[in-house]
């Protein structure tokens, strides 16, 4: 069934139905946010960190919910963002970094290393044996190529590298072309070709992957944080390199539990580890690390009293408080 689309003034008054109040946010100030500053759709997906009222006259609607924390937990949002985009950028650099170098000791060590052949392997995918698997992995990887290329000789930030090795490219020119996704296939690649290891398990920077592109992308990160129920009984919530960062923490084993459920927590904390193995920069992780304590220490307890009565939003930041303080 088609929702039909409201006006503002009506979404307050459907808000009211479900229990939202306007005690600190009036209807008016709402209004005018909702005009000038934030769509509904996007502003009361906060709500789902929210219980609802089980039983009585009121079942269904929210429990101690304002307009105004909704507004505070998206601009909360923004921050967090911010911050996870620039560490997600920082970890793609520095595994950038940590490929080249891995190439050129590879040359150092044999003398045979070509950095470009490393390319032109990868693209005919000489490291899958089954001709239909190998079929289906070069139309891939040659597909995303050709895209790359194509789109970057249009760009004055990256055409110059296109023109000059569009004929063959070494390995040092693709990875300023390549996306977070080409660069992990990469690695993979390199690492099964040579044995040399990254330092980190793939899975996790697939979950860095996802979470710097919502973040790119102007997602919404923290609009759901409540503990989901696995439909696949037996699977684990994380792989035991994560459990043993979480455990180091302090965090005991029912809390990483709860937590590790939700699937945006889950890609948070892998992004913490990636970063805290991977960028080893002392004045890039100054840098950061001071916007994560600012955002810790100050602006999540700007208005505290806000979420006082949520047990979901208290849980989590005190769970996090506990992982940020063991990267230094």
């Amino acid at each position: 069934m088609k929702k039909p689309m409201l006006k503002v003034n009506d979404l307050i008054a459907y808000m009211k139905t479900k229990g939202i109040k306007f005690d600190i946010c009036n209807e008016q100030n709402a209004e005018k946010h909702l005009i000038g500053h934030n769509n509904y759709f996007k502003l009361t997906s906060y709500r789902k960190n929210y219980n609802k009222i089980t039983s009585g006259t009121n079942k269904g609607s929210y429990e101690n919910l304002d307009f105004a924390y909704l507004i505070e937990l998206a601009r909360i949002d923004t921050v967090v963002r911010d911050i996870l985009l620039q560490m997600s950028l920082d970890i793609e650099h520095f595994i950038k970094v940590d490929l080249i170098n891995a190439v050129e000791n590879e040359m150092v060590k044999n003398g045979t290393e070509d950095r470009y052949k490393i390319i032109e392997g990868f693209l005919n995918a000489d490291d899958v044996v089954a001709i239909a698997e190998k079929s289906k992995v070069m139309s891939k990887r040659n597909n995303q190529f050709y895209n790359k290329m194509s789109q970057n000789n249009k760009n004055p930030y990256c055409s110059g590298l296109v023109s000059s090795f569009s004929d063959d490219m070494p390995i040092w020119s693709y990875v300023e072309l390549a996306n977070f996704g080409d660069i992990k296939d990469l690695i993979k690649y390199y690492s099964n070709k040579t044995g040399w290891f990254i330092g980190i398990n793939l899975d996790t920077l697939d979950r860095v992957r996802q979470l710097r592109n919502a973040c790119a992308h102007g997602n919404c990160i923290i609009n759901d944080l409540k503990p989901v129920q696995s439909t696949k009984p037996g699977v684990s919530i994380a792989p035991p390199y994560i459990t043993s960062f979480i455990y180091s923490a302090g965090i005991k084993k029912a809390t990483l539990h709860t937590k590790m459920s939700n699937p945006r927590i889950n890609q948070i904390v892998h992004l913490l580890f990636a970063y805290d193995k991977l960028v080893n920069s002392d004045n890039t992780r100054s840098m950061r690390l001071k916007d994560l304590q600012n955002l810790m220490n100050n602006r999540l307890l700007a208005n505290k009293s806000y979420f006082a009565n949520n047990n979901t939003l208290i849980s989590t930041y005190r769970f996090f408080s506990k992982i940020c303080v063991i990267i230094k």
